[in-house]
């Protein structure tokens, strides 16, 4: 597209904003990130419902909660497809609510391109929460650790990686807001 001759010459006549190709990356950053996270996820769900019985009361069982079974990967299916449409529209919507709170002087536009920046870091964030999810799984379900004992240390370090998204984001909005700090 060649540039408006007549437009000023502080005008984008691109078309392109920079807020738009920040928008863009954080879509496609946060899709790699549910992608990344679904390995996981299928993981946990493969091993949560894999019949485990050791006796016929237990496979009874088993078998009488197979629709069970699809109800949950239904509920995985949707959530996915939930999450790779409307998880950043709903990441902006809840900026927007959260800026129309807090915030006095900044535009929201400075406040979503923060939210951008953030969401830009996701992949590998992603990356690191699959592997504790993945040492969750196996621990809970192949090696037999019990729930408390697998979970606390593990929940622990996946709080501590979230927060590493979330804390930047947050201390972001507030020097938006204070420059002076």
């Amino acid at each position: 597209m060649t540039p408006n001759p007549y437009a000023s010459p502080k005008s984008d006549s691109t078309g392109l904003h920079a807020s738009s190709k920040s928008h863009r990356l954080a879509r496609r950053c946060l899709r790699l990130a549910l992608v990344i996270l679904l390995a996981p996820a299928v993981y946990n769900f493969i091993c949560f419902s894999s019949p485990a019985a050791a006796d016929a009361d237990e496979l009874r069982m088993q078998n009488a909660s197979a629709w069970i079974t699809w109800v949950n990967g239904f509920g995985f299916c949707l959530t996915a497809g939930a999450i790779w449409c409307l998880g950043l529209p709903l990441l902006e919507l809840l900026t927007v609510v959260i800026h129309r709170i807090f915030s006095r002087t900044t535009s929201v536009e400075a406040w979503k391109e923060a939210l951008y920046q953030a969401l830009s870091r996701a992949p590998l964030f992603s990356v690191l929460g699959a592997v504790l999810w993945t040492l969750w799984v196996a621990a809970i379900y192949r090696l037999g650790i019990g729930f408390y004992a697998a979970s606390v240390p593990i929940g622990v370090a996946a709080h501590l990686l979230a927060a590493g998204l979330y804390v930047p984001l947050f201390f972001r909005w507030y020097t938006l807001e204070h420059p002076k700090l």
